[in-house]
Parts: structure tokens; sequence; C-alpha cells
């Protein structure tokens, strides 16, 4: 249950910076792209291998944090739960999608 808004349903993802992440898979693209041009396709997918690599221990590195669907406050440093699940969008739909409730 949510300490802030009481709500019951809450989820688990992975404790990582969205931004950084899509800047990962940008940068990661952009070099591929560049190098493409250059006619170096051996850089271009070692570029993109690159990418998939820091993109997957990131992955294995970064803890689990719990969210709660409705208000999307994030709790950090808690044992698992067996009662929270992986995102589910049909929940968060249920629930007033992105906007938090008041």
């Amino acid at each position: 249950m949510c300490a802030l808004c009481g709500h019951p349903d809450l989820y688990v993802q992975k404790d990582f910076n969205r931004a950084l992440g899509l800047s990962i898979v940008v940068i990661g693209s952009l070099a591929s792209v560049v190098f493409f041009a250059f006619r170096e396709p051996f850089l271009a997918v070692g570029a993109l291998a690159a990418m998939a690599l820091v993109d997957g221990l990131i992955y294995l590195l970064v803890g689990e944090v719990t969210v709660c669907y409705s208000c999307h406050a994030i709790y950090r440093g808690f044992g698992p739960n067996p009662e929270h699940r992986s995102f589910n969008l049909e929940l968060l739909e249920r629930y007033g999608g992105r906007t938090p409730r008041r």
C-alpha cells in the first residue's frame, strides 16, 4: 500500500534514469549512422554492440524500486515484496494514466 496516497497497487521497475538511458541509445545510434556514412560497417555494428553491452551491464547492475500506480511515488531501499509485480499498462490506465490522481 502506498504511504502517500493509500493506493493498494504498486509495481516494480529498474531504478535507472530514463533520460540517461535514452541518451545512451541516441549516442550509440548516431555513432552507428556516422560510421555507416563513412563506409565503416564494422565500426557501425561495433557502436551498436557497444550500446547493447552498456545497456545490458546497466540492467544487471542497477537495483529495483517500487512505484505507485496512482501518485507515482517511488520507494527505494526496501526488500522485494512478492505482491508487487512488474508494470502493467492496463492497471495504469485504470487508475488515471500518467496524471497523478488527486
